[in-house]
């Protein structure tokens, strides 16, 4: 994600923290989208999905999506995690992820980009009202590749590693 993507993401955040709830915030520099989570994955199995998904990238060019929207994830009367929808490119990105899902396995949701995972909620109602005031809060970006990530967890938070890239198609 660009640079200044990531930093208008982290400012829509910093407002959030005002916000009576309890939550942890992605961090800025690990803020992504995420065609598929695999979970723990097998040494012996990485030669075989970098593979696959080389396969998948030169099956597809680079395009772009707008988030906008804040989502209640599972629903808005128990939320456990709010997000930015992906609107525009949402087909292309679910069709990326089918064909993961399909021919790695994980698991595959509904696009979105995670800016919060909640813990407590003190006031519905003025969450509710404050993502209904930024619905027109939006960003646009490429998508250019597809990357690997690994995802250690600790007590500090994720740390993440690149393992494997492979861009779309110009």
């Amino acid at each position: 994600m660009p640079k200044n993507i990531r930093e208008k993401v982290y400012s829509l955040q910093n407002e959030m923290k005002k916000l009576p709830m309890r939550a942890k915030f992605v961090e800025k520099e690990n803020l992504h989208l995420n065609f598929s989570f695999l979970g723990n994955i097998d040494e012996k199995r990485l030669s075989n999905i970098r593979k696959t998904l080389r396969e998948i990238s030169s099956r597809y060019s680079k395009f772009k999506v707008k988030c906008k929207k804040i989502l209640f994830i599972p629903s808005k009367n128990y939320f456990r995690v709010l997000a930015l929808d992906v609107k525009d490119g949402r087909d292309i990105f679910i069709s990326i992820s089918k064909e993961i899902f399909e021919l790695i396995g994980g698991n595959a949701k509904p696009p979105h980009l995670t800016l919060c995972r909640v813990k407590n909620v003190f006031d519905k109602r003025k969450i509710f009202e404050f993502c209904e005031n930024a619905k027109n809060f939006e960003v646009e970006f490429e998508i250019n590749s597809i990357q690997l990530i690994k995802s250690e967890l600790s007590m500090r938070g994720p740390k993440y590693t690149l393992l494997f890239f492979s861009e779309l198609q110009e």
